[in-house]
């Protein structure tokens, strides 16, 4: 600190100064008129003793010197805490110690500030795609996704649907063109897409990758699965075949090529399998659960595998997360699954329809709370109603029945048992084992059609 600033700093010349000199202080403060020593010369008695001031300036030399010890120690105080803060803020340097080489302290080198990338850790050919891989089938070989895009992305059609809406008395009919996708998957023109894609045509147009163009023919259409079949006249087209979608795994790689928007053919979004079998209320068919972009336009497009084949049916982009609102849930979309729809493209080919087999019940899976409450065997799947007329009510079901069996195969849940009566045929006679209250019985039921 600054002696000079500091008022209370301790200056030893200021100590010895004349103003505190005790010898400059008495002679300063003796008479100079007092002339005692002469007062006999002049036959007087001397004046008495003149008090002298010694005991006055004692005083005020020991005041001082009190003052000035008081304002050192606190300028010491002042001083030692100033010092003392530099210290604690000022960073200490950092002190690295080195011992001498040899052959039990080896020395290593400093760490630097940017980390060095391990040989044990990187890997040169890292390809994200090899962590979605699907399940390994004989004989098929991975590919990338640009070698999945080149070899399907040929076979994936852009379709235009012209449709006449009927939109009452004061607009009457209005044409209006429905965009969607497809893909073929013979070379002679058959080509798959979603049913809804060509709902109430009048015409149908195909744009093929080459930009060829063909007007299709519906050969069939089953709005209950959203599936249909189209055929344009050509041969030797570009195709792609339907892969195993029983083989899926959660987590694999999922790629989507279709039309999105009416505009974009072509389009090549990618994701994963996010869930298999899910039940939607739209579908009588589990459906594949992808989070691969798809947009107005990608129905009835090509969801492939990483072997490069057609896994799935794009169906739907959009979930409600409540019946109530109209706030969608993004980055959600299904796919009908390829081993579902092989059965029902097959149907359509030959006959130009498919039948599903139907039992004229409605139902639901029976809860536990529910049943001891409603007196229900539990576990199963409850009659609802009963269609009237239907093969359900000619079986002798009734409402609150519960169906816990098909032929000795046990059904729990409303999927069991849509996916048991889905393995026959229309006109096939199935044993039920149900339970009506307390009673076990045994009924015969011949499956209706759809149609």
């Amino acid at each position: 600190m600054n002696n000079e600033n500091n008022p209370y700093q301790y200056d030893p010349e200021r100590q010895s100064g004349s103003s505190y000199n005790h010898q400059d202080y008495h002679s300063h403060n003796e008479n100079p008129y007092d002339t005692r020593d002469d007062y006999s010369n002049y036959g007087g008695s001397p004046p008495p003793p003149k008090k002298r001031g010694g005991g006055v300036a004692l005083g005020v030399i020991v005041v001082g010197l009190v003052a000035v010890l008081i304002f050192t120690s606190i300028a010491g105080v002042l001083l030692f805490l100033y010092k003392g803060y530099d210290k604690l803020v000022e960073t200490p340097p950092k002190v690295v110690e080195t011992l001498p080489p040899d052959k039990t302290n080896p020395v290593e080198p400093l760490p630097s500030d940017e980390p060095t990338p391990s040989e044990d850790v990187v890997d040169p050919r890292f390809n994200l795609e090899d962590f979605a891989r699907p399940a390994p089938q004989e004989g098929k070989e991975l590919l990338s996704i640009p070698e999945i895009v080149e070899k399907a992305k040929p076979a994936v059609v852009a379709i235009y649907t012209n449709v006449v809406i009927d939109r009452g008395a004061y607009f009457g009919l209005v044409e209006s063109t429905v965009a969607g996708s497809g893909f073929i998957i013979t070379e002679n023109g058959y080509i798959v897409t979603n049913a809804h894609v060509i709902e109430d045509a009048r015409s149908v147009i195909v744009y093929l990758e080459d930009e060829r163009t063909f007007e299709a023919t519906i050969v069939g259409s089953d709005v209950y699965a959203d599936v249909a079949v189209l055929k344009v006249d050509a041969e030797g087209l570009p195709t792609v075949p339907l892969g195993d979608s029983d083989q899926l795994l959660v987590g694999e790689l999922a790629i989507a090529i279709g039309n999105p928007t009416g505009n974009l053919r072509g389009t090549v979004t990618s994701g994963i399998v996010s869930a298999l079998n899910r039940d939607m209320p739209e579908s009588p068919i589990p459906l594949i659960q992808t989070d691969a972009a798809l947009n107005s336009g990608n129905s009835g497009g090509a969801l492939l595998n990483a072997y490069g084949e057609v896994i799935g049916i794009n169906q739907l982009k959009i979930v409600y997360a409540d019946s109530g609102r109209e706030e969608p849930i993004q980055g959600i979309s299904f796919a009908i699954p390829s081993n579902a729809a092989k059965t029902i493209i097959e149907s359509l080919i030959r006959t130009g329809k498919h039948e599903w087999p139907m039992m004229g019940i409605t139902v639901s899976t029976v809860q536990e709370e529910l049943a001891e409450q409603r007196n229900l065997h539990f576990p199963g799947v409850v009659v609802a109603s009963v269609e009237r007329y239907g093969p359900g009510s000619k079986a002798g079901l009734k409402a609150g029945d519960v169906i816990t069996k098909m032929d000795g195969k046990d059904v729990t849940t409303v999927r069991e048992l849509s996916d048991a009566k889905n393995q026959y045929n229309v006109g096939d006679t199935v044993v039920l084992e149900v339970y009506r209250g307390d009673r076990v019985m045994e009924i015969s039921l011949t499956f209706g059609s759809s149609e």
